[in-house]
């Protein structure tokens, strides 16, 4: 399946459309991290990109790996980058992959 165009700046928007939390960590990271948290609990770990001016499109490998960190198939990480799936409908599919 080819991957659309998915830039920093879309991301940026997914971080703030799921309040990730960003990682407090004392050690120095290349790339920012984010902590997906349910119920109060951090649940999944998310490897953001750097932004450099934020235009270009995030490489496809780097893509896959932010998907499978979500715990989301191709179809559902394209619909959270272009705005249709909500905060709401995410955090059931993550209760679903998780078994909660």
């Amino acid at each position: 399946m080819k991957w659309r165009n998915i830039t920093a700046r879309d991301l940026e928007k997914v971080v703030s459309k799921l309040s990730l939390e960003p990682s407090h960590s004392k050690r120095r990271a290349p790339h920012p991290i984010y902590w997906y948290c349910l119920d109060g609990k951090k649940m999944l770990r998310i490897k953001m990109p750097n932004v450099h001016g934020g235009a270009g499109s995030i490489s496809t490998g780097f893509l896959k790996q932010i998907q499978n960190n979500m715990r989301m198939n191709t179809q559902q990480f394209e619909e959270l980058a272009e705005c249709p799936l909500t905060a709401e409908e995410y955090e059931s599919i993550v209760r679903e992959k998780l078994g909660l």
